[in-house]
């Protein structure tokens, strides 16, 4: 990667820094459309694995005291038996399809999002969501939306839905990045720019968690839904036009 495509990563590494230290979701979801504007999804996919393992895995733990484990169990087990097929997705279909799945994901989430869609939760829903979370993060990286949905079910207050969800992602990123590692998928290119954009992570963290107790909830979901749409869209087209 030349350095261009290692300032844009770590500009987007930033943004999706700065929306999870805020709303507790998020990195993935707008850090992967950003990417790969200039870096391939194969290798974007891993290089916001190495970035966010560190953000959720610190989060996961200060956070720890209100995390409701039941859940948090159910949904990484279900992230882990999902996690094998979507790596098999990644390693098996093209660039342009990959970035076009991830762009209607993305889509996809923020209509769901935007309807703020409710519905019964129970045991089944919470490893269903986490199944579909496996997938999706090992093939294009967004495994938020399913684990979204779930949790917002289940009318958690803010500080349990940060807690449960940073701890789904900290145990389903760890289990990501050592399928990545035995697969072979993390490389010398992919290290370089994850620990380059390690300053643009911790910038972001820096801005966004003072900033949490002063931005409004629906102003900020309405600026994040704003955010993604633009993201999608321009994953969208950057496959049609690939």
């Amino acid at each position: 990667m030349d350095a261009a495509q290692v300032l844009a990563v770590a500009g987007a590494v930033f943004v999706a820094s700065f929306v999870q230290a805020i709303a507790g979701f998020g990195f993935g979801l707008m850090a992967m459309p950003l990417m790969t504007l200039v870096i391939a999804p194969s290798s974007a996919v891993v290089v916001s694995t190495l970035v966010s393992v560190f953000i959720t895995t610190w989060q996961s733990w200060s956070m720890r005291a209100d995390a409701r484990r039941p859940v948090v169990k159910r949904m990484a087990i279900g992230a882990y038996l999902g996690m094998p097929l979507g790596l098999f997705v990644l390693t098996t279909v093209s660039e342009s399809a990959l970035r076009l799945a991830l762009g209607i994901a993305v889509l996809v989430a923020v209509v769901l999002l935007a309807m703020n869609v409710q519905f019964d939760p129970g045991p089944r829903t919470d490893a269903t969501a986490g199944f579909v979370s496996g997938v999706l993060n090992t093939s294009v990286s967004t495994n938020g939306p399913p684990l979204v949905f779930a949790l917002q079910a289940r009318r958690l207050d803010a500080p349990e839905f940060r807690a449960t969800i940073s701890a789904v992602f900290a145990l389903s990123n760890v289990f990501a990045l050592t399928l990545f590692v035995a697969t072979g998928k993390v490389n010398r290119d992919g290290l370089i720019t994850a620990a380059l954009a390690a300053p643009a992570l911790l910038l972001g963290q820096a801005i966004g968690f003072p900033l949490r107790r002063h931005v409004h909830g629906q102003r900020f979901r309405a600026l994040v839904l704003v955010l993604l749409t633009l993201a999608g869209a321009s994953a969208v087209l950057g496959a049609l036009r690939g």
